[in-house]
This record gives structure tokens, sequence and C-alpha cells, in this order.
């Protein structure tokens, strides 16, 4: 098959966070067993550039990539609660030729997020074409979610996602609740869910000597993580009021909020942690990747994601692959985790998660079962292998008309 992603952004634009990740998997896997896959998306880097040749074919790890160039944002479009960006709309003009000149060669289109310019126009021309096109929204559509800008989302869903998505030959959901929140908009078309994966074997369970000094983290710290978008749906000013509320409780305990800041979030949190007199204890470190990622991945005691609303969280999915139980939030969409003993999945109330980070730092013997079942549970259901047979296996669906 030729199968032709479109996302919003794709590697190396790791400040983006977790479908960048996702995506490229999805994409290399197909790709290594035989298929053509081609990605369109833009240049992004969230609020940078990427440097890499625009409106071309690249190579990137056996995929064929083409990053366009984003036309510059109209300036007097108000910058208001309901029309303020983190990423923008992400026009991308010489998107539509190319995909018009490369549709009759294509077998299957795959849009990977709502909201954006190259996944609309995709998913149009597909339509038109006929060309069987499949939608995912990553965790877009989810009510908490959608409560941010929600009159512009509202509207914009109406006029521009229900009729992409209605003549799409299937929706894929990355769990039953994201399957929920598409039929929550009054949507129909065929659903699948297939889950995001990891590869365990890129991912350490112990970290390297020595690399805990450069964060300021002493061998005898419980070190608490979030890692991810410093965003306010990513709940990480409820994680820091639950970790003054257990503080004093384990005065050994470090929190480390690692990852790319978006509208000055990570200001407004140094001003409050410097007010708490924790500025030693709470440390933000900005984004963090490569081995110091997957060292810090592997030195944290519990990762904490008391999220808003997630399609399936690649965070997660790293910390479990990486041996540490995690603590997150229903709208996570892993309950799975407390099922199997990997961590626990907590109401979004500061107390609450409070409760349960202390419950786990003060229970060393369930702190290390937790850390198994937490590497059982990525290496046995979240396996990038039996994902793209699920992927093949749709994409072929529409193809035969099954």
């Amino acid at each position: 098959m030729h199968i032709l992603y479109v996302t919003h952004a794709y590697k190396p634009a790791y400040r983006v966070g977790g479908p960048i990740w996702s995506v490229s998997a999805a994409a290399e896997g197909l790709a290594a067993r035989g298929h053509k896959v081609t990605v369109f998306t833009s240049n992004t880097n969230l609020d940078q550039i990427l440097d890499v040749p625009v409106n071309q074919p690249l190579m990137v790890d056996g995929v064929e990539v083409w990053y366009f160039s984003q036309k510059k944002a109209n300036t007097w479009i108000p910058r208001t609660k309901y029309f303020s960006q983190s990423i923008g709309f992400l026009v991308t003009p010489a998107l539509r030729p190319a995909m018009m000149r490369l549709l009759p060669t294509v077998d299957v289109v795959h849009t990977q997020n709502p909201f954006v310019y190259p996944t609309i126009v995709a998913g149009r021309l597909a339509i038109k074409g006929n060309t069987p096109l499949f939608y995912s929204q990553r965790g877009v559509f989810h009510p908490s979610r959608l409560r941010f800008r929600a009159l512009k989302k509202r509207l914009f869903i109406e006029l521009f996602e229900k009729p992409i998505m209605r003549g799409a030959a299937g929706l894929i959901a990355l769990s039953p609740e994201e399957h929920d929140s598409f039929r929550a908009l009054g949507v129909q078309t065929r659903c699948h869910i297939i889950p995001n994966g990891i590869d365990v074997g890129a991912f350490k369970t112990l970290p390297s000597e020595g690399f805990a000094s450069s964060f300021g983290i002493r061998p005898s710290d419980q070190v608490i993580l979030f890692l991810g978008r410093l965003h306010p749906i990513k709940g990480v000013d409820l994680l820091i009021d639950a970790f003054v509320r257990i503080a004093s409780e384990h005065p050994m305990a470090r929190l480390v909020v690692a990852g790319p800041d978006e509208f000055g979030f990570a200001d407004k949190l140094r001003a409050e942690i410097a007010a708490l007199n924790l500025s030693e204890r709470i440390i933000l470190p900005g984004m963090v990747s490569g081995d110091a990622k997957l060292d810090l991945l592997a030195r944290a005691d519990l990762f904490v994601l008391p999220s808003m609303g997630e399609g399936l969280s690649m965070a997660v999915l790293e910390a479990l692959a990486s041996a540490t139980p995690v603590i997150i939030s229903p709208e996570c969409n892993m309950q799975i985790v407390e099922d199997v003993g990997a961590g626990a999945v907590i109401v979004r109330e500061p107390a609450q998660f409070a409760k349960a980070i202390s419950d786990l730092l003060s229970d060393p013997l369930r702190l290390e079962a937790a850390r198994k079942s937490a590497y059982a549970l990525a290496r046995d259901h979240f396996g990038w292998s039996s994902i793209v047979d699920k992927l093949e296996a749709v994409y072929k669906s529409a193809l035969i008309g099954t």
C-alpha cells in the first residue's frame, strides 16, 4: 500500500509533544513492512521553526517526509481567549498542489490532528478523490479540552471537521473514551480503537551514573516527575498543589516539572514556587530530550500526570517503559494502569493526588511491585508490532470494502 499520513508536525519537532513520537513510530513500522509511507506536515516545532528543507521530499528513517513552510499568520487577528493559539492554524500553501499531484498514487490517507490547515485540506481532497480517509483526533475532542476556546472550536467542528469525519472511511480512536468523544459530537462514522504504542527496548530502567547531579537531584531523593508541555490542561498547577501538601511529610521528595513552555506558563509557576519557598525542591529544567530524558524517566520514583484530557499519553507510555509507576487522572484514559497495579488513577483533586503520591512513596514494597507491573504493561500491552498489525488490517479493509 501507499499510505499518506498528514499531520500538524513531525519529528524532529519534539517540542510539540507525544504525537510526534507516536505518529512517526507508526509510519516507520508500516514502512518497515514494505509499505510506501509518505508524510505531509508543516515545519513547526511549537514556538520554533524546524531547520529542514521545505516543500520537497526527504527520507527520514525510512519514511518520505515533506515539510511544508508556513504562511505567516494575519497580524490583524485579535489575540483573545477565543482566537489565541499556541501552535497556530499552520497555513502551508504548497501542501495542496503537492497533494493533488500525489493523490492518484495513494491508497489510503490518514489525517492525525484536527483544527489545522494541513489535515483539513487533506481530508477534503481525499474525500473528493474517493481515496479512503482515516481520521484521528488524538484527544483533541475530549470534553475538558473543548472547554478551552470553546466557541471557536465548536464553530470550527461544525463547519469544517464534521463534514470530513462523516465523509471518512473510518475514525481511529486511541481508547474507548476517545470513541465516546467522537459519538458525543453526533458523528456515527465507523470507529476503530487502536492505541498508541511504545518501543520498550528504546528506554532505560536504570539511569546513567552521575546524570542526576545536573538536575540537582541527590542519590537519596525520591523523584516525582512531570514530563510534557507546560500547558494549563496538563494539570501542572494541581500537581504543585499536591506536592506542597506532602512536602513536609516527605522531606526527601523532589518534584521535577520538565517540558517546553506555552503561554509563559513556566514564569507563572516559578513565581508561585518561589513564594512557597520550594525552589530547591521543585525543579523546572525546561524541555529535556535525548539521553537526559531517558535517564530522568528511569531515575524517577513516580511519574504524575493530572491532565484534563488526553488521547493516550505518550509520556505515560514512556514512563511505563522505563519501569516508573504512574499516577494519572481518569482523563488520561488508561484505567488499565490501576487494574494491573502499575500505579493509580485518581480524580483531579489536589488532596487526592497528594494522598496517592504519599501512599506510594511511603510503601517501598508496593512501589517496587508497581515498577515491575509498569514495565510489563508497556511491554505486553502496548508493543508496536500488534498496533501496526491493527493499522494494516484497518487500511486494507477500506481497500476491499469490508
